[in-house]
């Protein structure tokens, strides 16, 4: 093990080394320091192998910002290499994922405009499905396993959204552009809601994640079905309709309760109002930070 905390303290130097340099923007420089001195605050707090959570951060900062790119499959490879060498390890994982997404997110952080009526419903029906097979394993599996399968899938899109923005004629390719807005980049809202999920396994274990998910792949998707059919503007947000808002809030309190009570209420309820404000870095990922730093208030105030 101690051989192992080794290579990684090297590992750390070695890609540090290489960020820097390869680096375009200063802002890159910037957003990556910032995000290591995070990683190294969160390490220290929770006892955790300090440069195993920075080398993790340094490959998924790759793997985020080389994407469109022939290095982005380099750093897939890295990443595959360090899940393998930490399994079972499943938070350290999702810590080091979400540090360095975060990191390099401002290559994805362009604002885009909504997409037709037609493709959003057909992402959010989507999204919807998706969401109600992560919560039907959650009766099923063991959370552990849950978690590793989440892990597996977000590293599994990010490999096959890179291929298909450099192989744009195959059928996959056409399939996943029909879900996106024709503005944006290919992926670049699963990378946000990827995001957004790996906040809640990085600091929730068991059926609380419940409580978190549900709302951020469930109510949001649903909330932009009902507004977009029964529209009803909110009186602080145009964009965002009364009817899309209890939509949120009825999904996300109906799908959780059964499994963490009226916890999962609490949270769908500050879930719709989140989710409806005019102000947002990304609406998955504050709504996903919103609801777990929520979860941990009232962990540590012992009503959880």
């Amino acid at each position: 093990m101690v051989l192992l905390s080794e290579a990684f303290f090297a590992g750390v130097l070695l890609l540090f080394v290489y960020r820097m340099v390869s680096a375009r923007r200063i802002m890159d420089v910037f957003m990556l320091l910032a995000f290591l001195v995070i990683g190294f605050a969160l390490g220290l707090y929770e006892n955790a192998d300090i440069s195993v959570l920075l080398f993790g951060t340094l490959i998924f900062n790759g793997l985020a910002s080389t994407y469109r790119s022939k290095a982005n499959y380099a750093f897939f490879a890295l990443a595959i290499i360090f899940v393998a060498s930490i399994y079972g390890l499943t938070q350290l994982i999702a810590q080091s994922m979400l540090l360095g997404f975060l990191s390099a997110s401002h290559f994805f952080a362009k604002r885009v405009e909504r997409a037709s009526v037609k493709v959003e419903r057909r992402r959010d029906e989507a999204q919807v499905l998706l969401g109600l097979v992560i919560v039907c394993a959650f009766d099923l599996i063991p959370s552990l396993y849950i978690v590793e399968l989440l892990i597996g899938a977000i590293l599994l899109a990010s490999l096959v959204g890179n291929f298909s923005l450099n192989n744009k004629s195959n059928y996959v390719s056409r399939m996943l552009h029909s879900f996106e807005r024709s503005d944006a980049v290919l992926g670049q809202g699963a990378m946000w809601l990827a995001t957004g999920t790996l906040f809640a396994i990085s600091f929730l274990q068991g059926n609380l994640l419940v409580a978190v998910l549900v709302p951020l792949f469930v109510g949001d998707a649903v909330a932009t079905l009902a507004g977009t059919a029964y529209p009803s503007p909110l009186p602080y947000n145009k964009k965002k309709s009364v009817s899309g808002a209890f939509a949120y809030f009825a999904a996300s309190a109906l799908i959780s309760f059964p499994f963490v009570g009226y916890i999962g209420v609490a949270t769908a309820l500050v879930g719709a109002v989140v989710e409806s404000l005019p102000m947002h870095i990304d609406d998955n990922f504050d709504t996903a930070a919103v609801l777990t730093l929520l979860i941990k208030v009232l962990d540590f105030a012992g009503i959880v």
